[in-house]
C-alpha cells in the first residue's frame, strides 16, 4: 500500500499536498517553514514513519524538540500512528536531554564524575548577596536572581565572552565578575548546570573525532522542531553531528525567545549555510477563522526581516477581529467576566498576555463571580516581583507600626536614607512593645537632623492610612520617593523601571476598588490564595497565560489584555534606532503568536491609550475596508 494511503487507512491523516511533499523528503539538508497551525508536527512524524515504512532508514531518526512536553508529546503522537513498530528505530528528546546522554557517557567512561546543578537560583541568591555585601542596596530579591539566570543562559547559549555583556544589552552590573565566580563555584564543586550540558557536548562532538562519527553512524537522520527557538550553541551542535541528513521545521514568525538565547537568524541564513539545502513551505492554517489569519498575516508583514510567504486558510470567514476600548484595566476584566458568561458551550477561553502581573485584576473579577480558571504559570512568579513586596512592606508598617520585618524592607528606599546600622538598631531592640520610630527616637547618638528625618517619616507612613489605597501607592511613589530608589536601582542594573511602573499601575487600579490600606493588604494576600488554586485547575475550559507560555495551544476565544502604550511594545525610548527596531520586532511576533492562538473569535482589549501594534491593526483594517469596498 502507498504510504499516504496507509497513513489514511491507519489513523484518518490526510495530508494536503505541501505537507506531502515536505514529508517526501528522503535526503540532503531540508527547511520547513510552517505557518501557526499548518500541521507542521503531523508533518515531521509523518516524514519519520515514512522513512522507515519504506524503508529507506535502516539506522536511527532522532527528532529534537524544544521542550521535554513537546517531546513526549510528539513520542506518543508517532506511537498513536504506528504503534511499536517502530519504537526502537526512533528517538524523541530535548537538546539538553540529548546533550547530557552524551557528556555523561564520555565523562563515565573516563571515570569523572559530577553531579547535576538543577537548580541555580540557591547559589547565584548566595554569589549575589556576597558580591553586593559591600553596596547599600545589598537585598537581592528573587526577580533578581531569576535575571542573572537568565543573562547567564543567554551568554552560554549565544557563545558570548561574557566580559563584552554590555554590548548585548545586559545591564547588570558587574556581571563578567559575577559570571566567573559562579563558574568558579561549579568547578570547585564538580557540578555543570543544564547550560553546561550544551558547552560540554559541543567540546566533545568538537574536538573527538571518533564520538563525533559514533553520533553520526547512530543516526541516519535528524529532524528538528522549532527550529526558530534554537540558540548558537545549539544550532553549533547540531551541524557538528548532521552531513546532509537534516530537516528542520519551524516558522521565523514565530521566534520569540530571544531572551533564552534563540537565534532564528540560522533559519534565515540557510541558503547561506547549506547551499544544497531544499525549503519547504506550509501555507494553511488549518486552526483560525479567515478573518484572524488574514489580520495576523497583515500585521506580522510590517516585519522586515523575515522570510516572505503566503499565509493562507480553507477556513470559513465568520468573525472580524474585535479591538474593543475602554476606560480602565477594571473595566476590561469586567467586560471579559460578562462576555464569559454568554459562552454556553464547552469552548476554550485564552486570556492572554505579555507580564505575569497581567493576571491579577481578571483572577481577582473571576473568582469574585465563581467562574473558575487555570493559571498556566508558575503560581508564585506572580508574587514575586520586589516592587510588590516593597509597597506591601509600606502599607503593612503603616498598619502596624511595630512591624520590624517590614521596616527592614524598606528603611533605606524612601528619602531617609536610613543606615544598616539603624535598622540593626530596630531589629536587635528587647523593646517588643515599641513602635519602630520609638526605637529609633530612644537612641541618644544620632545627629539632630536624623531624629528630624525619623520624625517626618513617622509623620509619612501615619498618614498613608488616612489615604485610599490607590492614592496611599501614590503617595509612597512620589511623596516618599520610592520611584527615585527604583531609578537608582535602575542606574545599577538591578532594576527594570518599564517593569516596576507598570506593576505599580496594576496596583494602583486594584487599590481604585479598595476602600482602605487593611482591604488593600488583604486583597493580595487573598489573590495569592486564588492563584494557588488556580494554578491546579488544570481542566477549566478557561486559562489565563502569558503569550510566551501558549505557543502551540489554541482556543476556542481568545482575549488578548493590557494592550497599552508602553506596555505592548513596552517603552524602549533609550534604545539605540537599530536596538528598538529589533525589539519591535521581536514584539511584533509575540503579538503574532497570541493573535494565532484564537480559532473561533479574536477578542484585543485596549484598557487605555491604544499601543503601537494597535494602531497598526486598526490601520490594516482600515486599508482591508477600503479594498473590500472598491470591489462591491
Amino acid at each position: 500500500m502507498e504510504y499516504f494511503d496507509f497513513l489514511e487507512s491507519i489513523n484518518d491523516v490526510k495530508l494536503n499536498s505541501q505537507q506531502k511533499q515536505a514529508a517526501s523528503c528522503d535526503k540532503g539538508n531540508a527547511l520547513v517553514l510552517s505557518t501557526a497551525g499548518s500541521g507542521k508536527t503531523t508533518v515531521t512524524i509523518a516524514r519519520a514513519g515514512r522513512l522507515l515504512y519504506e524503508k529507506k532508514c535502516d539506522r536511527k531518526i532522532l527528532t529534537i524538540t524544544f521542550s521535554k512536553m513537546a517531546a513526549n508529546d510528539m513520542k506518543e503522537r508517532f506511537q498513536s500512528f504506528f504503534g511499536d513498530m517502530y519504537k526502537s528505530k526512533t528517538e524523541f528528546s530535548t537538546i539538553h536531554a540529548f546533550s547530557y546522554k552524551i557528556v555523561r557517557n564520555f565523562y563515565k567512561r573516563k571515570g569523572i564524575n559530577f553531579d547535576l546543578l538543577t537548580n541555580n537560583y540557591q547559589v547565584l541568591g548566595e554569589i549575589l548577596k556576597s558580591y553586593y555585601s559591600q553596596s547599600y542596596f545589598n537585598y537581592v530579591s528573587d526577580e533578581e536572581i531569576e535575571n542573572l539566570a537568565s543573562a547567564i543562559s543567554y551568554v552560554d547559549n549565544m557563545m558570548i565572552n561574557p566580559q563584552e555583556y554590555k554590548d548585548y544589552g545586559i545591564e547588570i552590573k558587574g556581571f563578567d565578575k559575577i559570571y566567573e565566580l559562579y563558574k568558579s563555584y561549579k568547578v570547585q564543586n564538580r557540578l555543570i548546570d543544564f547550560d553546561d550540558m550544551l558547552l560540554y557536548a559541543y567540546k566533545i562532538i568538537l574536538n573527538s573525532n571518533l564520538y563525533r562519527d559514533y553520533v553520526k553512524n547512530t543516526y541516519q537522520h535528524v529532524q528538528i522542531d522549532e527550529m526558530q527557538d534554537t540558540s548558537r550553541i545549539q544550532h553549533e551542535i547540531i551541524k557538528l553531528i548532521t552531513d546532509s541528513n537534516l530537516f528542520m521545521v519551524g516558522d521565523d514568525d514565530q521566534a520569540i525567545y530571544s531572551f533564552r538565547g534563540s537565534y532564528p537568524d540560522f533559519m534565515l541564513q540557510f541558503k547561506d549555510i547549506y547551499s544544497d539545502g531544499e525549503i519547504f513551505y506550509l501555507d494553511n492554517n488549518y486552526r483560525s477563522d479567515k478573518n484572524i489569519v488574514e489580520g495576523a498575516k497583515n500585521f506580522i508583514e510590517r516585519n522586515r526581516k523575515r522570510y516572505i510567504k503566503a499565509i493562507t486558510t480553507d477556513n470559513p470567514r465568520e468573525n472580524e477581529i474585535n479591538i474593543i476600548r475602554v476606560d480602565s484595566r477594571a473595566e476590561q476584566a469586567k467586560l471579559i467576566v460578562d462576555q464569559l458568561k454568554g459562552i454556553k458551550d464547552h469552548s476554550t477561553v485564552g486570556i492572554l498576555f505579555r507580564y505575569n502581573m497581567s493576571a491579577l485584576i481578571p483572577a481577582n473579577k473571576l473568582n469574585e463571580n465563581n467562574i473558575g480558571f487555570y493559571i498556566k504559570e508558575d503560581k508564585t512568579k506572580f508574587f514575586k516581583s520586589p516592587v510588590l513586596y516593597d509597597i506591601l512592606a509600606f502599607l503593612t508598617l503603616a498598619l502596624n507600626p511595630k512591624d520590624r520585618e517590614a521596616f527592614s524592607r524598606i528603611y533605606y528606599k524612601s528619602y531617609t536614607y536610613f543606615t544598616k546600622s539603624m535598622c540593626r538598631i530596630v531589629m536587635e531592640s528587647s523593646r517588643d512593645d515599641l513602635t519602630v520610630f520609638d526605637i529609633l527616637d530612644n537612641y541618644k547618638y544620632f545627629d539632630n537632623y536624623v531624629y528630624d528625618k525619623i520624625h517626618q517619616f513617622r509623620i509619612d507612613i501615619n498618614y498613608i492610612n488616612k489615604l485610599k489605597p490607590q492614592d496611599a501607592i501614590r503617595f509612597i511613589k512620589l511623596n516618599l520617593e520610592y520611584m527615585n530608589y527604583l531609578e537608582r536601582m535602575q542606574d545599577e542594573g538591578r532594576n527594570n523601571l518599564s517593569n516596576s511602573l507598570h506593576i505599580l499601575e496594576i496596583l494602583e487600579e486594584i487599590g481604585s476598588y479598595c476602600s482602605n490600606t487593611k482591604e488593600f493588604v488583604e486583597k493580595i494576600h487573598s489573590l495569592k490564595d486564588v492563584i494557588k488554586k488556580a494554578s491546579q485547575n488544570k481542566n477549566s475550559n478557561i486559562t489565563l497565560a502569558t503569550i510566551h507560555s501558549v505557543k502551540g495551544l489554541e482556543y476556542d476565544y481568545v482575549y488578548m489584555i493590557d494592550n497599552i502604550e508602553g506596555e505592548f511594545p513596552s517603552d524602549k525610548r533609550n534604545m539605540s534606532a537599530d536596538d528598538y527596531e529589533k525589539t519591535v520586532e521581536e514584539e511584533r511576533r509575540v503579538f503574532y503568536v497570541g493573535m494565532t492562538r484564537a480559532k473561533k473569535k479574536l477578542n484585543i482589549i485596549v484598557p487605555g491609550k491604544p499601543s503601537l501594534f494597535i494602531n497598526e491593526l486598526i490601520m490594516s483594517n482600515k486599508k482591508r475596508q477600503a479594498q473590500k469596498n472598491k470591489i462591491n
